[in-house]
C-alpha cells in the first residue's frame, strides 16, 4: 500500500502534499510520451550526414526499438504508481475547505517550505501570522488524520 512510503504521518502528510503536483503531472503527460515512443519505434529515423565515418552497427533499429519498449514500460509503471497515488491523495484532499487547501498549498506545495508564506497568506486573509500557523497546523492535523486514519 502507498500509505507505506510516508511513515512519519506529519512528515508523510508534507511529503504527500509536495508529490502532489507531479504526481498529477505525471497522470496529464505520460500518454503524450508513451504516443512519441510509439512513433519513435514505428518511424524511419533521418539520416544524419557528416564527415565523419558511421560505425556500422547492424542491430541498431532492434537496440533503438527495445530502447522505446523499455521506456514504455517505465512510462507505465510511473504512471500505475501515479494513479495509485492520486486515487489516495484525491480524496482526502478534496475533503479539506478550499481555505485549507490554499494555506496547506502556499506552504508546501511546489518543493520546500516556501519563504514568506506565513507573511502572505496574513496579509491575503487578514489574519495574524499565529493564527495563520495555528490554521497550518489544524489543516495538516485534519489531512493527516484524513490519509493515514
Amino acid at each position: 500500500m502507498i500509505a507505506w512510503r510516508y511513515i512519519d504521518k506529519t512528515t508523510a502528510t508534507i511529503a504527500a502534499i509536495r508529490d502532489y503536483e507531479n504526481m498529477r503531472s505525471i497522470i496529464i503527460n505520460t500518454s503524450d510520451e508513451i504516443k512519441a515512443a510509439h512513433e519513435r519505434m514505428t518511424s524511419p529515423h533521418a539520416i544524419k550526414i557528416s564527415e565523419a565515418p558511421m560505425p556500422n552497427n547492424p542491430l541498431a533499429a532492434q537496440d533503438d526499438l527495445v530502447a522505446q519498449i523499455d521506456r514504455i514500460n517505465i512510462l507505465n509503471e510511473r504512471y500505475t504508481a501515479a494513479a495509485e497515488y492520486m486515487a489516495w491523495f484525491e480524496p482526502a484532499w478534496s475533503a479539506l475547505s478550499d481555505r485549507e487547501q490554499h494555506i496547506l498549498s502556499e506552504y508546501y506545495a511546489g518543493g520546500n517550505f516556501r519563504d514568506g508564506a506565513r507573511l502572505r497568506l496574513a496579509d491575503e486573509l487578514c489574519y495574524t501570522e499565529r493564527h495563520i500557523d495555528r490554521l497550518r497546523a489544524n489543516a495538516i492535523a485534519r489531512l493527516k488524520v484524513l490519509l493515514f486514519g
